[in-house]
């Protein structure tokens, strides 16, 4: 309740003396109150006079408020007048200021020619142009893919390469299929334009649309994988969708990666689920892990389980390794963490290793020199 007063006060506050409030509220700021209650100050400053707020915005000394109130203050007057916002960003101070003031500017900026607003920002120095490239190819990609795909391809080649992973990821999450097919140059939809020519920047979009793909839907990926169009890059990606997918849901991944009808797929899937989960919930991952009843995939999910835990547990890793029912595996893993936990605290390593049956004589010898 006292939050929401204070928001209330600031606001009639800002409407009166705006500047005052905004000091008032990036004070607040400081101290802990919310961020919003000067995102609500510089809103209502910069609907009055965005110039004035701006300014003001630009010379705050904390970093990440000054970024949101150059921000808020450059979104308002980019929609009241884009050429001035856009001709002030170059007076401040610093570079950062400048980076996130024209990412602010420039959908507005763009109005109903993204390709102009392209034009302009390609003439920005340096890092501000690519970041202002970068929000206006955004908002473009997430309004008509089709259209920013279309006016990518007809630029020049250093172009194509800094803008097309860009390009991939925005249309992949607004419309995976479709960007896809672009992609592969296999789109059939007069709706979507020249296809993507064949070579490394087609390459270079399909690679970053697919890890996009993986990243924000998995689940959503595994179907596109197992379809017709994705079919061929099923095998090279099952570790990377078991992998994200585990990181969300342990147990719904588990369950695909064991309803693969491939040997090979099926062991990729496993070993990147036992991976992942091994490194944010150990004790469960490893129940689950003991409780596959086919023996070649349980020493597969058990080999990559180990090597997960090795890097901060090798004493757990090496106990666990010797539950691996093939030998030559076996020994590898228990070698691999001993070898490592001998590092940390070698009188328990030594004593491990002398008594463990996972090793022969040699082994050990070796280890212990």
């Amino acid at each position: 309740m006292a939050d929401q007063t204070e928001r209330w006060l600031v606001q009639r506050w800002a409407a009166l003396e705006p500047k005052l409030a905004c000091e008032y509220a990036y004070a607040a700021a400081l101290q802990g109150a919310d961020e919003n209650l000067l995102v609500d100050a510089v809103t209502i400053w910069a609907n009055r006079t965005p110039a004035e707020a701006a300014r003001w915005a630009g010379n705050l000394g904390s970093p990440s408020l000054r970024d949101a109130a150059i921000r808020t203050a450059y979104s308002i007057w980019a929609k009241k007048d884009s050429s001035a916002a856009a001709k002030s960003i170059s007076s401040l101070r610093p570079a950062s200021a400048r980076g996130i003031a024209s990412a602010a500017t420039a959908p507005p900026h763009a109005g109903k020619s993204f390709a102009n607003a392209m034009q302009w920002a390609r003439s920005l120095p340096g890092p501000i142009r690519e970041k202002t490239l970068d929000a206006i190819l955004g908002e473009w990609t997430r309004r008509d893919p089709a259209g920013a795909a279309g006016w990518l391809i007809q630029q020049p080649g250093d172009v194509q390469w800094a803008l097309v992973s860009k390009l991939a990821g925005d249309w992949v999450r607004k419309d995976p299929n479709s960007a896809l097919a672009w992609g592969l140059g296999q789109s059939t939809e007069v709706a979507l334009g020249s296809k993507l020519a064949l070579g490394p920047v087609q390459r270079k979009f399909f690679e970053a649309a697919l890890g996009a793909f993986i990243g924000t839907d998995p689940q959503g990926a595994a179907n596109w994988l197992a379809s017709p169009m994705g079919q061929p890059f099923f095998t090279s990606r099952i570790g990377s969708v078991a992998g994200r997918w585990t990181s969300m849901d342990p147990m719904e991944a588990a369950n695909w990666s064991l309803s693969l009808s491939k040997t090979g797929d099926r062991n990729a899937a496993i070993a990147a689920v036992a991976g992942t989960w091994a490194r944010t919930d150990p004790q469960a991952a490893g129940q689950w892990v003991r409780g596959l009843s086919q023996p070649n995939l349980k020493d597969t999910a058990l080999d990559s389980y180990c090597k997960s835990l090795r890097p901060y547990d090798a004493a757990l890793a090496a106990q666990w390794a010797t539950e691996i029912s093939n030998p030559t595996m076996q020994k590898s893993a228990v070698k691999e963490a001993a070898d490592l936990w001998l590092k940390h605290d070698p009188a328990a390593a030594r004593q491990f290793i002398l008594n463990t049956t996972a090793l022969d004589k040699d082994t050990k010898q070796t280890l212990l020199r």
